[in-house]
């Protein structure tokens, strides 16, 4: 449930993919650049994404990832377990190695109700949804904002022309 950079990244770029044009491609490094994700580590996980069936690639000058799923029928925990694996919730908390239904920490049985809430969540929310939810978020930012400087988390442009004078 304490989601990795990967997880989060993943998401970034599923969302910036979701935006494209059908059957439109782009490439990692220009992903990278857009979200602001280091490129190797962008380069990684749409590799392990595609690998996973959940993107496609091609090679060569107009190649680059594409969605290789439906964002209305694919769901957010989908994506999460494709980049974190089968128990996307993690470790034990406290640590422990052997932390399981048998030999439980003190904590076990309130994580599990939580991780599983949390999954269950995730399963019904779409991708589309996490796209929707974004690009009105955009927009809701974009509104707010003037054009200018890049924000890092977002991609989205802000002019930070303050006025300085005094009096």
């Amino acid at each position: 449930m304490i989601q990795s950079t990967a997880t989060k990244y993943a998401i970034r770029a599923v969302c910036h993919l979701a935006h494209l044009e059908p059957g439109a491609r782009a490439q990692a490094r220009e992903i990278s650049e857009e979200l602001s994700i280091p490129q190797a580590f962008l380069s990684k996980i749409l590799q392990d994404l595609t690998k996973k069936g959940l993107l496609s690639s091609a090679k060569g000058p107009n190649g680059g990832f594409e969605l290789n799923c439906s964002p209305t029928e694919t769901s957010l925990y989908t994506l999460v377990r494709a980049v974190e694996g089968p128990r996307p919730e993690g470790d034990c908390l406290l640590g422990l190695s052997l932390c399981a239904d048998e030999t439980k920490c003190p904590i076990h049985d309130t994580w599990k109700e939580i991780c599983e809430s949390f999954r269950e969540s995730m399963k019904g929310i779409s991708l589309m949804d996490v796209v929707e939810a974004d690009q009105e978020k955009r927009q809701a930012l974009e509104s707010t904002l003037a054009v200018g400087a890049t924000t890092p988390s977002t991609g989205i442009q802000a002019n930070r022309n303050l006025d300085t004078s005094v009096g």
